[in-house]
């Protein structure tokens, strides 16, 4: 998309998965695209991909969870570059369990990693995207933040609460020429999704397309959210999930049975 050329993006938890797809498919745009991320070996290994197809990164070691990181992130990225365009929330931490099993340190964790670094992103990027005339927010949310699912207590109440941060943040500071949108994927194929033939023909069977999604399947939406291709959307959380919870749970129990039915 030839409006992205020559912006400057920071994407969080981008050494992996939906982050390193996201970079990469921006810096063939023309983004300069900063990879933030806590896991330097692979950020540095992204970095390299990019400059090495002609694009330009810089990566920063950035723990979301950490205020003075996220500061130090965006002031690093805007004198490197001199502007600040894009901030894609991406990066992700979260424990499961019931509320009796979850430590009150793996909640507060995960509430900082997934909701509070998106207040604090914006706190410190939104200023300066509004001195260069504007920019573009996009928040990773899920499908979770829609429904609960067993032992997700944590992560459905982060991701629900990022879905509503990103609308307040969409009314405050639309006038300001910053848009902020969420993007709500489903079951997508990172590097922490086992290898499980059975598990696989399972997602196939529960998704109206199909198949599980793959990273780039939501770096493109979030390329879409951040181009002037989405100019008049704002405010919106995005669901990317193959169709999964279009159906009703009736459609999901003939799904099942099919699944387990005995074969001839």
């Amino acid at each position: 998309m030839s409006n992205l050329s020559g912006q400057v993006a920071i994407i969080t938890g981008a050494a992996h998965g939906i982050g390193r797809a996201t970079a990469t498919l921006l810096a063939g745009d023309g983004v300069k695209v900063v990879v933030a991320d806590i896991q330097d070996a692979l950020g540095q290994e992204v970095v390299a991909e990019i400059n090495t197809a002609g694009g330009e990164a810089l990566y920063l070691h950035t723990d979301v969870g950490s205020h003075a990181d996220i500061q130090a992130t965006v002031e690093q990225a805007a004198a490197h570059f001199g502007r600040l365009d894009i901030v894609v929330n991406n990066a992700y931490w979260s424990a499961r369990g019931t509320v009796e099993e979850l430590s009150e340190a793996d909640w507060d964790r995960s509430m900082d990693v997934m909701l509070k670094a998106i207040y604090l992103f914006a706190k410190h990027a939104f200023p300066i995207m509004a001195q260069g005339g504007g920019g573009t927010m996009v928040n990773l949310a899920s499908i979770h933040g829609h429904a609960a699912a067993h032992r997700y207590g944590v992560y459905a109440a982060a991701k629900a609460g990022v879905i509503n941060l990103t609308r307040s943040l969409a009314i405050d500071y639309g006038h300001s020429g910053i848009r902020v949108n969420a993007v709500c994927p489903g079951w997508i194929m990172t590097h922490g999704v086992p290898d499980d033939p059975e598990l696989m023909r399972r997602v196939a069977a529960m998704y109206p397309v199909g198949r599980a999604g793959q990273p780039v399947d939501i770096a493109k939406v979030i390329r879409f959210l951040v181009s002037d291709e989405s100019s008049f959307v704002n405010g919106h959380a995005i669901v990317a999930d193959g169709g999964l919870t279009a159906q009703l749970q009736d459609s999901l129990i003939h799904v099942v049975m099919d699944l387990y039915k005995p074969q001839p």
